[in-house]
C-alpha cells in the first residue's frame, strides 16, 4: 500500500473538500484499519498492526472530540509507523509538553492535518481580521475539534506572528509559535499582573473580553520592548473551580511588526 505521509495529499486522494465530509472512522476503514470503542485502562487510544491490516481502539469515556483526535492519532500512527502495536496515554495524544517523543509528536501532527486540512484551514483563517478565541471557537465548531486543537492548529500553520502561552497558578506551563516568530522573544515565566490571566486563574470567571491592546512587557522581558504593544485574548482552559487546578490560555500577536524587528536583532547581538 503506498504510504502518504502528508494529511492533506491523503485526504484530496479521497475526494475530501470540506469539513463536514471529514470522516475518520471511514478513512480508516479505507486504510484497511478497524475501529472499535471501548474503555481503556492505562492509554487512551492503541494500535495493533499485522501487514496490511490494523485495529485501532479507542477510549469512549473522554467526549467526541477527544475521541476524534485519538482516532486521527492513531491513523497518523499507522501512516508513519507501519506495523507497530502502541499504547498511546492521555498524557501524549494532543500533548504540549517537550518530553513527547517525536513518533507521538508526528502522530499529534498528522491528526491536527486529517481534521484541520491546510487548504480547508487557511483559507477561513484569512476570513478573520484578526485572530481571538473567538474565531477559534467558531472554527472549532466548524471542524469538530476542541478549543485547545484548533489554537494549535492556528499557530502551527499561521504563515505571520503569533504565539499561544498556558500559564498556572505558578506561571508560565507551556507556549506554542508560529514558525516565523522569532526564538530571541520568549514568554516571560511570570505574566504582568494588567493581564486578564491572572483574574482567570484566581477569580470565579470563565472568560475574558475580546482581544484587546496590552503592553507587549506584560507576556516579554526587555528593557526593548517597553513601549511596543500586543494584542491579546486569554480564556480559561479545563473545568477546575479549584485555582490550583486552573491554566490560561492566551494567544498573543504583534500590533506592529517592531515588535518583531527588535527581536531579531536581539539575535544579532
Amino acid at each position: 500500500m503506498t504510504i502518504f505521509l502528508r494529511p492533506e495529499l491523503l485526504m484530496q486522494r479521497y475526494g475530501i473538500t470540506s469539513p463536514e465530509q471529514i470522516d475518520l472512522e471511514a478513512l480508516a476503514w479505507l486504510l484497511k484499519a478497524r475501529v472499535r470503542y471501548r474503555p481503556l485502562d492505562g492509554c487512551e487510544a492503541q494500535i495493533m498492526g499485522i501487514r496490511d491490516r490494523a485495529i485501532i481502539t479507542i477510549d469512549d469515556r473522554g467526549g467526541a472530540e477527544r475521541a476524534r483526535f485519538s482516532l486521527g492519532h492513531e491513523i497518523g500512527h499507522w501512516q508513519c509507523h507501519k506495523n507497530q502495536n502502541l499504547h498511546c496515554s492521555k498524557e501524549v495524544i494532543g500533548s504540549t509538553r517537550n518530553t513527547v517523543s517525536g513518533k507521538e509528536r508526528q502522530a499529534d501532527s498528522y491528526s491536527a492535518g486529517l481534521l484541520m486540512p491546510k487548504y480547508m484551514f487557511e483559507p477561513m483563517v484569512k476570513s478573520y481580521d484578526r485572530p481571538s478565541f473567538h474565531s477559534i471557537s467558531e472554527l472549532a465548531t466548524v471542524f469538530l475539534t476542541s478549543r485547545t486543537a484548533t489554537a494549535l492548529r492556528f499557530v502551527d500553520t499561521d504563515p505571520l506572528y503569533s504565539i499561544l502561552i498556558c500559564y498556572g497558578p505558578k506561571g508560565r506551563i507551556w507556549y506554542r509559535k508560529s514558525r516565523n516568530w522569532p526564538s530571541s522573544l520568549v514568554p516571560a515565566k511570570e505574566v504582568g499582573a494588567d493581564s486578564d490571566v491572572l483574574g482567570l486563574l484566581f477569580e470565579r470567571c470563565s472568560e475574558a473580553r475580546d482581544s484587546r491592546r496590552e503592553p507587549a512587557s506584560i507576556y516579554f522581558n526587555g528593557s526593548d520592548v517597553q513601549d511596543e504593544e500586543v494584542f491579546a485574548h486569554a480564556v480559561r482552559t479545563g473545568a477546575s473551580d479549584d485555582p490550583a487546578g486552573r491554566s490560561v490560555m492566551v494567544l498573543v500577536v504583534p500590533a506592529k511588526t517592531r515588535l518583531i524587528e527588535i527581536a531579531e536583532r536581539r539575535s544579532s547581538w
